[in-house]
């Protein structure tokens, strides 16, 4: 992806407000819905377009010139040009907190560094897993004694190898390096108590409080996840229900009773 300077990103602002200032254009950012008044004859609405990753866009023209612009762009744009301008020039990128592309409402969309968003798709199954291929057998072996025999966290794991904690997950529970996970196994029966799927350092209390925060303080889910000690996918996740799903509905049943 072509990185935009400062005065590029401008420019980038200038051209979607300059469309959206059009008679027939309108938007909608709790649903993320654009409508981009067409500008030729015989078609009401610009129709957006898609590439390879399923990812909308808009071909507009500017003096005689094209500019590709992406659907997630322009509802961070028209949300706040100016923390847009800000964070893009600072190297930052959109995320789809859900992981589904094409949900462009604002509430789903937020500033991450590559490095963070990577990880997100990593932990969401949106991208191969070259995370996984970089840890070699010996190291795979190393983190199973270390969990195993040392009675080190997936934490501490994550830490001293580099990697995110579920790829770590993925080794211990031998979904990643089976063979490896089976050969050791095999070795060290008497080490081997069950794993409980999906167990962490979180409780159900302290991802009440999580939710609490999100929903109800309005926290940014990087503050959230330093403050608890998690990754930030980690906290998408269970803001979002994917973990802890039990918790979520009750959180989310509560609120709407009070709301009711």
């Amino acid at each position: 992806m072509i990185r935009l300077n400062e005065e590029q990103l401008r420019n980038r602002v200038e051209l979607i407000k300059g469309y959206m200032e059009l008679d027939g254009s309108s938007y909608n950012l709790s649903t993320g819905e654009i409508r981009i008044q067409s500008l030729i004859g015989g078609a009401e609405y610009r129709k957006a377009s898609f590439n390879k990753q399923g990812y909308a866009f808009y071909n507009l023209r500017e003096r005689g010139k094209s500019n590709t612009v992406y659907l997630h762009h322009i509802v961070m744009i028209l949300a706040d040009a100016d923390e847009y301008i800000k964070q893009m020039s600072e190297g930052m990128t959109i995320n789809h907190i859900s992981g589904v592309k094409t949900d462009n409402r604002l509430s789903n969309l937020e500033y991450l560094t590559s490095k963070d968003n990577f990880i997100h798709a990593y932990v969401m199954g949106l991208t191969e897993k070259p995370v996984e291929a970089k840890v070699n057998e010996y190291q795979a072996y190393e983190m199973l004694e270390r969990f195993y025999q040392r009675g080190e966290s997936l934490e501490e794991l994550s830490e001293a190898f580099n990697i995110p904690v579920s790829t770590v997950k993925r080794i211990v529970i031998g979904k990643a390096h089976n063979p490896m996970f089976a050969m050791f196994k095999a070795l060290n029966r008497s080490d081997m108590p069950e794993i409980k799927r999906g167990a962490s350092k979180l409780t159900a209390s302290s991802v009440r409080n999580i939710l609490h925060d999100a929903f109800i303080e309005k926290m940014p889910q990087r503050a959230i996840a330093k403050k608890y000690n998690v990754s930030r996918s980690a906290i998408g996740m269970i803001v979002t229900g994917q973990r802890w799903a039990d918790v979520y509905k009750e959180f989310t049943a509560t609120r709407e009773e009070v709301t009711a």
